[in-house]
């Protein structure tokens, strides 16, 4: 469970909304007045704060309070803080800002608006390390960057071979290239147009490195989509965060290529993309494969009877337990509506029952707050194992059929195909 102190000044989360937090795995611990938080915080920092102002206005009242809360050397609090205001206006807001905060919300808090933003806040798995693929001929500068760049945190791949970039690029995937401009095989304008001449790789960041600063090649690097231009010598910090920042931004785009607006999880064509890397993987390592499709029960009753929104809520309730609880080498994906698919490599079958069960176990206990009365709802699955022959069009054709025998059978279950 993850901890969170919440101190208000008038009633602002009722016992329904503190359930509904605590069957997300966040345990609400009130404080009654300030020196109560205070001494909270001196026995154990939490995963987060919330500071309410139902009563007084947010400018007079908050910084006293948000003093309470530690920071680090930077005045950077050590756990986010949430703040929630009757006031919503700009002078609260800007409030918020100079106290620190993380999130503003007004009130009444709504539920799933809370929720989100715990869990963005509290994200409890450290971001996967950016990717680099580095091309540089000399190899003395070739392993001064990849000690910087991988000191940093950084997966570097550094290659001298410019021929070899386009085989690691497909091998490693990078979130950016870092290449010589200078290099006497193929310079590093021409290897740039030959990566751009792959359709998959017109979006690749790439950042040169080059002690030619005339802007002839400057001209040229930017026709050809370059991110960033270093002059040697390179100053190994500027290096680092030119290679954090291009890195972080091209993640960043990524994902809202890849993924599905309204869950997080990947979106239609994504799923079924890495479906069929993942089938290549798992077949030449040996390794299992499950592929389930589940799909929330009566959906249609729920849009009918308390709108689009809440049906809307459903379906992000269901991609945060799924997200919440399978493991990082999992792959989950929105495939339509209110179905989604997941890919689990090295499963077996028995386990990836296992494992779907106690997920319908648990969505079905859920409690989906709504102003006309609470409601709970249930999904379907279907699994199957990859036989190591099937394509991945196949393989989804087959956990579709399972899924609607699950559907036939009563709804509320997992059926094995």
């Amino acid at each position: 469970m993850r901890t969170i102190y919440f101190l208000d000044d008038g009633p602002c989360l009722g016992d329904s909304l503190i359930d509904f937090l605590q069957l997300y795995g966040y345990a609400v611990q009130f404080f009654d007045n300030p020196a109560q938080l205070a001494a909270g915080m001196a026995e154990a920092v939490p995963d987060a704060v919330i500071l309410g102002a139902s009563q007084q206005p947010l400018a007079e009242h908050m910084p006293a309070l948000a003093d309470l809360v530690p920071r680090d050397a930077a005045g950077q609090t050590r756990c986010p803080l949430i703040i929630t205001a009757d006031q919503q206006d700009f002078a609260a807001r800007l409030a918020a800002v100079r106290a620190g905060a993380a999130a503003f919300l007004g009130q009444p808090v709504d539920p799933q608006t809370l929720l989100e933003r715990l869990d963005e806040l509290t994200d409890m798995q450290p971001p996967q390390p950016f990717r680099i693929l580095l091309v540089e001929d000399d190899p003395v500068m070739g392993q001064v960057y990849l000690a910087a760049l991988t000191q940093a945190g950084m997966q570097v791949r550094s290659i001298a071979d410019p021929t070899l970039v386009i085989e690691a690029i497909h091998d490693s995937d990078p979130d950016l290239l870092i290449t010589d401009l200078n290099m006497p095989q193929c310079s590093g304008l021409e290897l740039a147009a030959v990566i751009r001449s792959h359709a998959d790789l017109t979006a690749l960041p790439i950042v040169f490195l080059t002690g030619d600063a005339g802007q002839d090649s400057r001209r040229s690097a930017v026709n050809l989509g370059s991110d960033a231009f270093l002059t040697k010598p390179v100053q190994l910090g500027d290096l680092v965060e030119t290679a954090r920042a291009r890195a972080r931004r091209a993640r960043a785009l990524r994902a809202l290529m890849v993924r599905d607006s309204l869950t997080g999880t990947l979106n239609h064509g994504s799923i079924k993309e890495m479906l069929v890397s993942e089938l290549g993987r798992v077949r030449r390592e040996g390794d299992a494969l499950c592929l389930a499709m589940i799909d929330i029960d009566h959906f249609k009753q729920v849009n009918d009877s308390r709108g689009h929104a809440s049906g809307d809520r459903v379906i992000k309730s269901l991609a945060r337990l799924l997200r919440q609880n399978l493991r990082r080498s999992d792959h989950i994906g929105r495939y339509g509506g209110e179905e989604f698919a997941i890919i689990l490599p090295r499963t077996p079958l028995a386990d990836a029952q296992r494992r779907l069960d106690a997920l319908r176990v648990q969505f079905a206990q859920l409690v989906q707050p709504h102003r006309i009365g609470d409601f709970r709802v249930t999904f379907s699955a279907g699994i199957v194992q990859d036989d190591g022959q099937a394509e991945a069009g196949t393989l989804i054709e087959a956990a579709d059929a399972a899924l609607y025998a699950a559907k036939r059978a009563g709804r509320n279950r997992v059926v094995v195909g």
